[in-house]
């Protein structure tokens, strides 16, 4: 009688074993899966992931990062929560917040960033005015969003003044908005749903 209650504990053992191993491997298979369909579901974050990667170091310190619509932000953040670790403009619209981010010691290469709200003191546009001291790096700059927006957003379309992509909820609209004495462009980000 003792010979066969040994082998019904080892035989238990054996069968919780057995089962913890199944159980382990089922809840694996199951994480890899949501993992891999967390990146594959969302093509537009991977373009973009990929696309902000590819990017230069400058184009990476006006655009800041790859959350949100540009700067980590999104539409319909409440512009009182904006993150911004850059200064506040000199002079501030009549509706959103402005900011300005210097590139250098000259105050002739910067970026003025212009969030602008809706009724409900929520972004939906994101304004980006680029200033810098030489029509060559503003021309680099230029063909540098370029690439980087047609990557995340297709083609788009428009002249050598002004082009427009668009996706399901954003336009952005890339603009040359430079003089002869002040070289700049404009990157305008617009909610559209």
């Amino acid at each position: 009688m003792h010979h066969k209650t040994g082998f019904f504990r080892i035989f238990k053992a054996f069968i919780t074993i057995i089962s913890l191993l199944i159980i382990s491997h089922a809840c694996q298979t199951s994480t890899d899966k949501q993992e891999a369909n967390q990146t594959s579901s969302n093509p537009q974050k991977e373009a973009k992931l990929k696309a902000w990667d590819a990017s230069t170091p400058l184009l990476k310190r006006i655009t800041l990062g790859t959350e949100g619509v540009v700067r980590n932000v999104f539409w319909g953040q409440d512009i009182a929560q904006l993150g911004e670790k850059v200064e506040l403009s000199e002079t501030q619209p009549s509706m959103g917040k402005s900011y300005t981010q210097f590139f250098d010691d000259t105050d002739l290469n910067f970026v003025d960033i212009t969030y602008i709200p809706d009724e409900n003191n929520k972004v939906k546009s994101i304004m980006l005015n680029i200033f810098l001291e030489e029509q060559d790096e503003v021309l680099d700059l230029t063909n540098d969003f370029k690439q980087y927006l047609s990557n995340i957003y297709g083609n788009g379309r428009g002249n050598a003044k002004k082009i427009i992509w668009k996706n399901e909820n954003t336009q952005v609209i890339l603009e040359d908005v430079g003089t002869p004495k002040d070289p700049g462009i404009q990157v305008t980000y617009s909610k559209i749903n």
